[in-house]
């Protein structure tokens, strides 16, 4: 696929986690003129670095593109966790919604 045909396109990723079936989201783009909302996190992982976050109150997740970093659910018992792994050199965003209605978005930046 072309970079050129991955350019504002939102890959959403809808994960089951730990028997509760995660709602997936597309992130809104931001009005014309708008700048896109700051980001909570900013998450720096190189090629191949696995980065494990807390999934224990995650309801859903959106990820930016699926061509920069990968997102996938495990652990069993009271070690829920979201692995977020580095692809390929670029920056993309990672939306995540917990149990209580808030949203975090962490910026992954991804190096080579």
């Amino acid at each position: 696929m072309h970079v050129k045909k991955l350019v504002g396109v939102v890959a959403v990723l809808a994960v089951t986690v730990f028997g509760t079936e995660a709602r997936s989201e597309q992130a809104p783009a931001p009005a014309q003129g708008q700048a896109a909302p700051a980001h909570d996190e900013t998450l720096t992982l190189n090629k191949g670095e696995v980065r494990i976050l807390d999934a224990k109150d995650i309801t859903r997740v959106a990820l930016g593109s699926q061509e920069f970093a990968d997102v996938a659910t495990g652990g069993d018992g009271s070690e829920k966790v979201l692995r977020v792994t580095g692809v390929k050199k670029g920056e993309t965003t990672l939306l995540v919604w917990t149990k209580d209605g808030k949203r975090k978005s962490y910026r992954l930046v991804i190096q080579g």
